[in-house]
């Protein structure tokens, strides 16, 4: 019973760790694309891998380039703000359902094995 009741324990942590790593994955990867978005849509369509070094150094000094990609940030981020909502109240309502789950397989198996 107790070895039950130990690994019940131990994987709903493992399943919680999993939830909580896939969550900081996805948040990684939709802020890159983000960004990635936004410098696109400063530089009016073109991809960052289309400047030149030289073409990329003169847009960082430029203070009307450094404005647009401000106003690009403010734009995609309204469009994406939901994902970033919804991300870690997903997150949560998962680890609660693993934990829940968890709970009554753990009182399942004390009350089931319980003494009279």
């Amino acid at each position: 019973m107790k070895k039950k009741v130990y690994l019940s324990i131990f994987a709903s942590l493992i399943l919680a760790v999993f939830v909580s790593a896939i969550g900081g994955t996805y948040g990684r990867a939709l802020t890159e694309h983000v960004n990635k978005e936004a410098i696109e849509l400063a530089l009016d369509g073109r991809s960052i891998s289309d400047l030149s070094r030289e073409e990329g150094n003169a847009l960082r000094r430029s203070p009307e380039f450094l404005d647009r990609l401000v106003e690009a940030k403010e734009e995609v981020s309204d469009e994406y703000w939901w994902y970033f909502a919804a991300n870690l109240p997903i997150q949560i309502l998962l680890i609660l359902v693993i934990c829940l789950i968890c709970g009554k397989f753990v009182i399942h198996t004390v009350t089931k094995h319980a003494r009279p």
